[in-house]
């Protein structure tokens, strides 16, 4: 919101008085306004969707929060939001039939993925969210569906600010982060600087821009976002970025239920993979992590973190694995994980591997999925 006021001396020490109460109370309307709209309402009369059930989700299709019959194409689904998460969320549809047949309902954006069109799974939690028109059944290539699921696509949406803005920001923007990303996320925040979805994603994806990245986009927000938890958070949590010699790194859970320290600095190098047992590439990656464990362990300490919510999980991927090197586990809710986070510049996405000296500097890191022959490269070169 745009302060229009401006403060002049004042003649009285009443009107001094009514001045500073006048401010006072239009800083609380401002940190609190964001908090006031947590009411989603869903209309819709899509005239060719059968009569059943419309399932409204959250994040993921089989987290869901409500539901409505629908006749004759027919809905309303009020939903609030609870109190103590007051921000927008993500929500998508889907909807079951009289006859059992699912269907999966994507929406048409304005915005782009690998240059081409794209549909979102979600739109995000506005006051009115309205769909008239015609669901459109898609068949997808290469991919046999059952007979009981349908994907669709749903008639054009009429939405709120946040909805429109992430279906005005390309589905691949914060795929592959690089110095063109950070380009292109500051000349999107410009257009849409009291965006939910950019925020969500810049904290997201937080370690792939630097700390001073990261501060030029939070400072080209404005609006009711900046009073935001997440807002905060960030900005909090980036300041330690700034001040990570203050860190201390913390010990580690290891494998036979030590804490112990996460690098040896009697090594100059250190290899540092962040895994857990329910990562299928991760696991993919382990021969290859062998290979050069037995090539360069002389010269460079191997150390696996496990981010497994579940230690039993984690054990038993380490029987079956039966890696020689150092093995720990951090949870992603204990304190011991945002020191991690910040020395390792550590990603949303794993595997991960940083490549780290014994000053606790990154020296390079990689998201993904390597080969051996890549592997021995980020090691080596």
């Amino acid at each position: 919101m745009t302060n229009y006021f401006t403060c002049y001396n004042c003649l009285t020490i009443k009107k001094t008085k009514i001045n500073v109460f006048f401010l006072t109370s239009l800083f609380l309307f401002l940190s609190s306004c964001y908090q006031k709209n947590n009411q989603t309402i869903i209309k819709g009369n899509i005239t060719n969707l059968p009569d059943g059930m419309l399932y409204l989700y959250n994040d993921l299709s089989n987290n869901r929060i409500d539901s409505v019959k629908t006749k004759n194409g027919k809905f309303t689904i009020t939903y609030t939001l609870l109190d103590e998460n007051v921000e927008p969320i993500y929500l998508g549809l889907d909807h079951i039939d009289n006859n059992g047949i699912l269907r999966s309902i994507s929406f048409p954006t304005s915005s782009k993925y690998n240059n081409s069109g794209y549909n979102s799974q979600f739109f995000l939690s506005d006051s009115i969210i309205t769909i008239n028109g015609l669901l459109k059944e898609v068949n997808p290539i290469n991919i046999k569906l059952s007979e009981k699921v349908k994907l669709t696509t749903s008639p054009k949406m009429k939405t709120g600010y946040q909805t429109n803005a992430l279906f005005h920001t390309d589905g691949d923007l914060f795929d592959n982060i690089n110095k063109n990303t950070y380009n292109k996320v500051i000349s999107k925040i410009k257009e849409y600087p009291n965006s939910f979805h950019l925020l969500y994603q810049i904290n997201t994806n937080r370690n792939s821009f630097t700390a001073s990245q990261t501060q030029n986009l939070l400072n080209l927000f404005h609006g009711e976002i900046i009073y935001s938890e997440t807002y905060k958070n960030l900005k909090e949590y980036n300041e330690k970025r700034f001040n990570k010699n203050d860190l201390t790194l913390p010990l580690l859970t290891s494998n036979e239920d030590k804490k112990i320290a996460v690098l040896d600095l009697k090594f100059k190098k250190h290899l540092v993979v962040f895994w857990a047992s329910w990562c299928g590439p991760c696991r993919q990656e382990i021969p290859a992590l062998k290979k050069m464990y037995s090539k360069y362990k002389n010269d460079i300490e191997f150390v696996s973190i496990s981010t497994d919510a579940n230690n039993s999980f984690w054990q038993k991927a380490l029987e079956k694995e039966n890696m020689s090197w150092k093995q720990l586990i951090v949870n992603e809710k204990s304190s011991e994980y945002e020191p991690i986070e910040i020395f390792f510049q550590l990603s949303n996405s794993i595997p991960y591997i940083a490549l780290v000296d014994n000053t606790m500097k990154v020296l390079k890191s990689h998201v993904g999925l390597m080969t051996e022959n890549e592997m021995e490269n980020f090691i080596k070169n």
